[in-house]
Order: C-alpha cells, then structure tokens, then sequence
C-alpha cells in the first residue's frame, strides 16, 4: 500500500501511452520481467503491454537508429519494421493504456525525443525514473563489463566523474545518467505535464511498484514478484566475479569476437549461470565507491535535484532523496588476483552448455533447423467441369480412357 505521507502518482489519463525510458539501473528490469510475466493479466486490467517479449528494445533502438554490440551478426541497428510492428498493435488498441519500456530511449538527444514524441501523440506520458547518482556508479560499471568493457573500476569512475567528463569511455553513460538533462530534454519534447519522475527510494522500498500500480490503476502489490532472481533480478558481482568478467574482457580485445557470440556464450550463458546459481559468499569482497568518487558523486546528485525541480515536471516522492550522500571509503580496494573454484566452474559451465546451443543449465535443447517454407500457391484457372467440354473432347478423353484401360488388361505377364 502507497504510505499516506508520500504522494500518490495518481492514473494517467485512459488511453495513455506510457513511455517508460529508465533510466538502467533503477529497477526497469524487475518491472520489465513483471510485465511480460503477467502481460495476460495486464491486458484484462486495462493496460496493454505490446509485443511478446521482455521489453521493447529492438523496437526503440529501431526508431532511435541504435545499434546493440560492437560488430558482426546482432550488432546492427534493427530494422524499422520491429518499431512499425509495435506501432501498428498500440494504434489498434481503442481504449486501454498502453505501456512500452526500455532503458535505451534515455539516451536519446533532442531531435530522438521529439521523434518519439510525434509517433507517440499527444497521448503520450514519459516516465523517468530515478535513484541517487551515487549509489549507480557501481551497477552502471558492472553492466558495462557485461558489454565487452575492460576499464577498471578505478578508471572508469576517474573517466566518468571528471569536470568535464571523458565521454570517449563508455559514451552511452554520459547520454543515460545526466540525471537533470535528460528530465529536460523529454519536459522540451512531450511538455512538462507529460513528464512524471519516479524517485527510487531505499526508504520506500515499493515506491517504484506502487507509482507504475497508481498510474495505471492496478490493485496494491500488482506489481510486486519476490520470485525473480538472477539476471531478472539484476544482482551485483561481487568484486572476485566483476575482475573474472573483466579479465574475461582483456583477453578477448582484438580477438575477433562478434557480438552474437558474446552474447550468446557469455552474457545469456556463463554469466547468466553465475549470476543466477550462487550467492556470493561472505569471504568475497563488496565493491566500494572511493572516498574522492563519493564526494564527487554527491556533488553532481545535489545539481541534478536543482536543476530537475527547475523543469516543472511531476515528481513522485522526494526528490531531496537523490542527493543524498553518497557512501565511500577512503580504504584503498585491492584488485582480486585470485577467485574461487566454483566461481570458474560456473562461469566455464555456462559458457560451454550455451555453446551446445542448450541455454545456461543445458535445460533447453537445441532448436531444430527451421522447416523449408512452404511452397506459395500460385492461383491457376478454376477446373473445368462437364459442361466446359466440348462433345468431341469429351468423346476424345472417354476414347483415351478405354484405350488406356485395354492396353493395362492385355498387357503380357
């Protein structure tokens, strides 16, 4: 239930289109994972979640011209078909809102927005949510080991936290997480009054759940699913699996490795097997912010809530909260050089059982060849009957007939 002293979201409008573009890191995935799981139940309550998968990336990235991976098969920019599929569903739905989520639209410049914005009509309501800056650097580093990245946490935070920042590392972060940037650029685009920022709480910890559940005028704990874990659940490496996973990165560099490759083995094999089969142990260390990273962070989390309330837009629960001092040590963190056994063997594992084409767990079989299409008719003259022959070709065929008839029966044995 939404606690009394916080504010409620309060529905959008019926036939909204909700554009939920993230940013990562703030629990898109749990309620991603929520929706497809329950999309039948959604539908029946009068939100329409379209398509049939996990999110909407490839449509997005299909609009936004974006490419996924690096290079080689799976690394193109969709086509523009799989945004026009997802167009064509939310056209067709007359009365239920519709809500269409990926984190990607985040990172999307002035002329990207306003392209969602035309699509989408004046029907359209973005939903940004967000957690303190500080508390994503970690989680953000991490997700990008599991792009391909091998910088060390210790220059990846000297990169990224620089005045001016060093956009050349990870680009994409520099679009995604200008917390107070990207509130603006989509208030510019679709107005202010079809703006809504979720503040991502750790002192409300259902904020996030029971903003999206009042939007869309849900029943309480809808969108709550304490079953989800693994990649769904999104947990943190521990730094022994993070320096693993960024050696992994190292020795691959220059090697030729696609991305559909990458994908395939490491990301939906041996680091979905990992992160999904064991909880790190208590011997294991937990990254940490430096001290100077922590100061830093704050610093730029205080102009973010500065600038966003200057927007206008509305805000669902304190966004005081998102500047909130950000947690660092001034103990120097060693780099692991040595892991655990089991930690190899299910990153290894999973590998190898995704290289057989049988998932993570060697659970799922490997697909067949798909069957040859089926040959398209060609549409012919309509047979003829009885009476489109003429007496002396219906006289011709019954000769034949009996001709054929003789030859079978006389014919020596």
């Amino acid at each position: 239930m939404t606690s009394p002293a916080r504010p409620a979201a309060g529905p959008l409008p019926p036939q909204a289109r909700l554009l939920h573009i993230g940013l990562p890191k703030t629990g898109t995935t749990a309620l991603q994972s929520t929706a497809q799981a329950r999309r039948a139940d959604l539908l029946e309550l009068g939100v329409r979640y379209p398509g049939g998968g996990l999110n909407h990336r490839e449509a997005v990235s299909a609009l936004m011209g974006r490419r996924w991976g690096w290079i080689g098969p799976g690394a193109a920019v969709p086509p523009i078909r799989h945004w026009n599929r997802l167009m064509r569903e939310v056209e067709q739905e007359a009365d239920r809102r519709v809500w269409i989520s990926h984190e990607f639209a985040s990172e999307s410049d002035d002329e990207t927005a306003a392209r969602f914005v035309e699509a989408l009509g004046d029907r359209i309501h973005v939903v940004v949510t967000l957690r303190p800056f500080g508390a994503m650097l970690i989680s953000s580093w991490q997700q990008y080991l599991k792009g391909g990245t091998s910088h060390t946490f210790e220059h990846w935070l000297r990169s990224v936290l620089a005045e001016p920042p060093r956009r050349t590392v990870t680009p994409s972060f520099h679009l995604r997480n200008d917390q107070s940037g990207v509130v603006r650029r989509w208030a510019t685009a679709a107005g202010k009054d079809h703006v809504t920022v979720v503040v991502v709480d750790k002192a409300f910890p259902t904020q996030l759940t029971d903003a999206f559940e009042s939007m869309f005028e849900l029943p309480a704990g809808f969108l709550v699913d304490s079953s989800l874990g693994g990649l769904q659940g999104n947990r943190s490496f521990s730094a022994e699996e993070a320096e693993l996973m960024r050696s992994v990165n190292l020795a691959i560099k220059g090697q030729g490795v696609e991305w559909g490759e990458y994908e395939r083995l490491l990301r939906e094999g041996g680091i979905a097997r990992l992160l999904q089969s064991r909880t790190p142990g208590p011997q294991e260390q937990r990254l940490e912010l430096p001290a100077w990273a922590a100061r830093r962070a704050t610093r730029r989390g205080q102009r973010y809530v500065s600038e966003i309330a200057d927007t206008g837009v509305r805000v669902i629960g304190d966004l005081g909260a998102l500047a909130e001092p950000a947690v660092g040590t001034d103990e120097r963190q060693r780099t692991p050089s040595q892991i655990g056994i089991d930690i190899a063997t299910e990153m290894v594992t999973g590998t190898l059982s995704a290289g057989l084409g049988r998932g993570a767990f060697f659970g799922e079989a490997p697909l067949p060849p798909p069957p040859p299409p089926a040959p398209v008719p060609v549409p012919g003259p309509a047979p003829r009957t009885i009476k489109d022959f003429r007496t002396r070709e219906l006289a011709g065929e019954v000769a034949a007939r009996v001709r054929r008839r003789v030859q079978r029966t006389v014919r020596p044995r």
